[in-house]
């Protein structure tokens, strides 16, 4: 079965940013970077995408996969969130065909 894919926002700039750390860019970075230094890589793939269409709740990602279900986040902490993300990516890549994610694992708020 593909990997699933962590979408993440890198156009994402939070009103209350106070510096480059917080957005969305900074966000796509560190999570492929701790992907990588975690050897995550063949659990799923990360890919930056231009906009998600949140702009008003920065920052947004997206979990994705054949045979689960989509989950939106937005309002996520580029540096509050960035383990929350991945170890709810990694939850994600685990699931079997047609089981949930139990909200508790997802960062930020639904945006679906």
């Amino acid at each position: 079965m593909p990997r699933p894919t962590l979408s993440i926002c890198r156009r994402c700039e939070p009103d209350d940013a106070s510096s480059d750390a917080e957005t969305g860019e900074a966000l796509y970075r560190a999570v492929r970077a701790l992907r990588k230094a975690r050897g995550l890589k063949p659990l799923f793939k990360v890919e930056g995408v231009r906009c998600l269409g949140l702009c008003r709740h920065a920052c947004n990602v997206v979990f994705e996969g054949k045979k689960r279900s989509t989950y939106t986040r937005s309002q996520v902490d580029a540096v509050r969130d960035l383990e929350a993300v991945v170890e709810a990516a990694v939850a994600y890549a685990r699931l079997s065909p047609g089981e949930e994610l139990p909200e508790r694992k997802l960062p930020g708020a639904s945006a679906d």
